[in-house]
């Protein structure tokens, strides 16, 4: 099933729904030729139905785009992030200073605020090595996170972080220029369910992936380093994400599982339903189990997301006390 088409399952209901109204109207209409005693108003209440399912069925296929249709209207909206951290040892020097950095995806909602993982906000969060560091000892510190929207020659520092302590999400916010052409994507009101067809967009592998859409790039910035190649993409506009398309397998709780193919570089991106909303955030791939990714529910972010007005609602009347 294509990911433009409406569920299989919904789709299905309606026409069962429609040929059972269909077939009751059928045999009012024979009984009523067998006896006079039948109303004549019964028919006239079956073709109103029939009618409305006609019309729901009409609505639900405008609604639904084509995949092509949500990458046009998402991708502007959906960034490369670069997270940068340092480990210091809490005793100081002779101990070094270690530097880390993380390639992600983001993607903008409204309110100016940036969704990504909080492994990708907080990229010691998760790691093994860094966890371990930690725990002998090393503090691990945000230096900064940079995200390189598709439409904008430089990048945007985020700012103002906030993770879930429950799932693998953060916000944080950003500031773009005036006139920046980078639209909010919409947040899916109804739950998700096993079946639904999804697309995932994403940086996967970084800029690796970036550099492959230009045969001339490889060799040009094979001298430079990560973060100078980024800035390099940027302004010869080639920071464009990657798409991949597949079904919901899953649905558990807050945690969604789907057969879209993911790499490392796309945690953090939007997973889309077929109206161009955001029903999850991807997370993370299961190594060994070919095109199988994990993603957390949009009812997380959007449990995030009210904490974190609620917060600021708290921090607003403290200063204007």
């Amino acid at each position: 099933m294509k990911i433009g088409s409406i569920s299989i399952w919904r789709r299905a209901a309606l026409g069962l729904a429609a040929a059972t109204v269909i077939f009751a109207g059928g045999l009012m209409a024979g009984s009523r030729l067998l006896t006079s005693e039948r109303t004549p108003t019964t028919s006239t209440d079956l073709l109103a139905r029939v009618n409305e399912l006609d019309a729901e069925l009409k609505q639900m296929r405008k609604s639904e785009k084509q995949p092509s249709e949500i990458i046009s209207s998402a991708r502007n909206s959906i960034c490369f992030i670069v997270s940068s951290y340092r480990l210091s040892a809490s005793d100081g020097p002779p101990w070094p200073v270690l530097h880390y950095r993380l390639f992600a995806t983001g993607f903008l909602t409204s309110d100016g605020m940036v969704v990504s993982n909080r492994h990708v906000m907080e990229p010691w969060f998760g790691d093994a090595k860094s966890q371990s560091l930690i725990l002998h000892g090393f503090l691990p510190a945000r230096e900064r996170v940079l995200a390189y929207f598709p439409s904008l020659s430089t990048p945007v520092e985020l700012s103002d972080f906030f993770s879930s302590t429950k799932a693998d999400v953060a916000i944080a916010h950003v500031r773009l220029p005036p006139g920046a052409a980078v639209s909010p994507l919409r947040l899916a009101q109804m739950p998700s369910a096993p079946g639904d067809p999804v697309l995932v967009i994403g940086y996967p592998l970084g800029v690796t992936t970036m550099l492959a859409k230009s045969t001339a790039l490889p060799y040009e910035l094979s001298g430079l380093r990560d973060e100078q190649q980024v800035d390099r993409l940027a302004r010869i506009n080639l920071i464009r994400p990657s798409a991949t398309q597949g079904h919901l397998s899953d649905v558990i709780g807050t945690s969604l599982m789907y057969d879209a193919s993911t790499a490392h570089g796309s945690s953090g991106g939007p997973v889309l339903n077929t109206r161009g909303e955001v029903v999850g955030v991807n997370a993370a791939l299961i190594n060994g189990f070919n095109g199988t990714s994990l993603g957390v529910s949009v009812e997380a972010l959007q449990d995030l997301l009210h904490k974190a007005e609620l917060r600021r609602r708290v921090v607003s009347s403290q200063l204007n006390r």
